[in-house]
């Protein structure tokens, strides 16, 4: 930046760089590296400038897939192109020859936070839109992973009115996904993750889920009553186990909770709850046992 500013001259004459210092303290480099590429941000053409902010989207750094399943598509067609500015000013790097990083994190936040909160959210639903769409077209070995990113970018649009005024067909799409995802997360334990995911997924599906969606919404609750328990929530698992005990259709569809039920129960020290609620579960299978059982019984 003080070479293209001419405060930092290279003297062919004497074979080193000459510089002012005085012109050199007056320059704000207080925040170091960072401020001076942020400072290029500003003179970067608009379709570059834009193309960033798509990319700080994903945060500091995404796939080239990614990118390349948002170049396929009309609005985002540029992307690559308007990139290559960025490259050359080093705003951006492409590092392992298929991930695009910013050189600084503050750059990332400063291009996240140009445009109000609320625009950005449109953002981040035309990103998460075209990715779900573009699904059904990528390569098999994309398309897990790219699933989550995209109802990641959907979620963070979830109270904008586009979202609002999804299809139904496509709001079955953002549950389907919310509930992948949400299913993911407990397999890694990640109970917190899992309970956002499963949030999402209701606020697709609407009222009256259980009569219009059944499997996807018992689903949903199985996920929310285990994630409650891993989460140490006896309330949450109270809550969402009620729920499917009221609304389950069949006895096996409430044995998943039945049993997370038990592990609440056992894992708070109510032993003799947690006995009583698996002997209620096994009489209801129609394998009867005593309540109370003597010696004569053993």
């Amino acid at each position: 930046l003080l070479a293209e500013e001419k405060k930092l001259n290279y003297s062919l004459e004497e074979h080193r760089w000459q510089w002012d210092m005085d012109v050199v303290r007056n320059t704000t480099i207080s925040e170091g590296v960072a401020v001076f590429m942020m400072a290029k941000l500003s003179r970067l053409p608009k379709v570059t400038f834009e193309a960033l902010q798509v990319m700080a989207c994903f945060g500091v750094k995404v796939d080239e897939d990614v990118l390349g399943l948002l170049s396929e598509t009309e609005e985002f067609a540029a992307l690559f192109t308007s990139l290559e500015r960025a490259i050359q000013e080093g705003i951006i790097e492409k590092r392992n020859g298929n991930v695009f990083i910013f050189a600084h994190d503050t750059i990332q936040q400063s291009v996240y936070d140009f445009l109000p909160e609320d625009q950005m959210a449109e953002l981040h639903f035309r990103i998460g839109l075209q990715l779900v769409k573009g699904l059904s077209t990528c390569e098999h070995r994309l398309s897990h992973s790219i699933s989550f990113i995209a109802i990641d970018q959907i979620n963070k649009a979830k109270d904008t009115d586009s979202a609002s005024a999804l299809s139904p067909q496509l709001k079955e799409v953002m549950t389907s996904l919310n509930l992948s995802a949400a299913e993911l997360a407990l397999d890694f334990a990640d109970a917190s993750s899992a309970l956002s995911y499963v949030h999402n997924g209701f606020l697709f599906m609407g009222e009256n889920s259980w009569e219009v969606a059944y499997k996807p919404c018992l689903r949903l609750h199985e996920a929310a009553c285990l994630a409650s328990y891993l989460n140490a929530s006896p309330a949450g698992v109270s809550k969402y186990s009620g729920l499917i005990m009221e609304h389950a259709r069949v006895l096996e569809d409430k044995i998943k909770a039945s049993c997370v039920v038990i592990q609440t129960s056992a894992s708070n020290g109510d032993t003799e709850g947690a006995i009583n609620s698996g002997l209620d579960l096994l009489r209801q299978l129609g394998e009867v046992f005593p309540w109370n059982i003597s010696r004569d019984d053993v």
